[in-house]
């Protein structure tokens, strides 16, 4: 039995003594991995990025944010951002404690002009393979990243086009609106109201002449109230077209000849007249004269 319980102990022991050597040889293996990109934002191949401070974000399987000043130098040489012919962009590379296996690598731009970025280009991130965390982990190759930024022209294009629209399609249903309003006042203003003031007298109690009154005032009540409705539908209409027109509508508002067109044609007047006929109605003789001359021809 004592045998026995040595043998457990014995057992136990050089387990308690194997179990550490396992584990610091897993963390090894784990450690000694290669360093990865697990997601980048923007991707690979992405279109439509926007050139407004522009950045790529990096999140990676190791731990990034407590490299050494060494390291960061060293990581900052090893990435590359070119435009489609090969010109290098100045960019930096950011670490956060907030988010230890992330990198983000940001334009320099802002205040170089020279260093803009185009629309509708195609730009190449490289991050080179001795780019490394902070266990010293590297990349088993060169890591490339593409991406095409947005284009600016067309995206303009499509946001006027669509204000465009999103006005027509407002002024048509101001329009609709405003038409179906004024609509029901005319349905209204032909809608006759008949009173019988024999049976108004006789139901209230007040003489018939009493009835006529109170109904003719009612009316023109009604009819002024109306009146007013319909004078303002139709400036709300007046303002829209106003506005309609504004807005798709230009006009010169100089005029300019033809010729600031570049346009050469001229106009030339010609006499059929030959050069040493004479008028047939000489200055200064009325048609008696004319007539007495003719006459002492003859």
């Amino acid at each position: 039995m004592k045998r026995v319980n040595a043998l457990v102990i014995a057992m136990l022991m050089a387990l308690a003594i194997a179990a550490p050597t396992c584990l610091a040889a897993k963390e090894t293996t784990a450690d000694n991995s290669a360093l990865k990109i697990e997601v980048s934002t923007p991707e690979d191949g992405a279109e439509g990025v926007s050139v407004e401070n522009l950045s790529v974000k990096l999140t990676m399987n190791k731990e990034m944010s407590s490299l050494t000043s060494a390291q960061k130098k060293h990581n900052q040489s090893a990435i590359k951002l070119t435009d489609p012919k090969g010109k290098k962009i100045k960019v930096n590379a950011y670490y956060s404690k907030e988010h230890p296996d992330q990198v983000m690598i940001v334009s320099a731009t802002s205040n170089n002009k020279s260093q803009r970025f185009d629309s509708a280009t195609k730009y190449t991130l490289t991050i080179g393979k001795n780019f490394s965390s902070a266990d010293g982990s590297t990349f088993d190759k060169d890591q490339v990243i593409s991406f095409t930024t947005l284009n600016q022209k067309r995206s303009m294009m499509i946001y006027m086009i669509l204000m465009g629209l999103m006005m027509a399609g407002m002024i048509f249903f101001s329009m609709k609106s405003a038409k179906k309003n004024l609509e029901k006042e005319k349905e209204k203003d032909n809608e006759v109201s008949t009173v019988n003031p024999y049976k108004e007298a006789k139901r209230t109690g007040k003489t018939v002449e009493e009835i006529v009154e109170e109904d003719r005032k009612r009316k023109a009540k009604a009819a002024k109230a109306s009146e007013r409705r319909r004078a303002e539908i139709e400036a709300l209409e007046a303002e829209i077209r106003a506005e309609e027109h504004k807005q798709f509508n230009k006009r010169v508002s100089v005029r300019r000849p033809i010729s600031a067109a570049g346009s050469e044609y001229k106009v030339k007047a010609v006499s059929n007249q030959p050069k040493n006929s004479q008028s047939t109605n000489p200055k200064g003789q009325s048609g008696k004269q004319k007539n007495k001359k003719g006459g002492k021809k003859k």
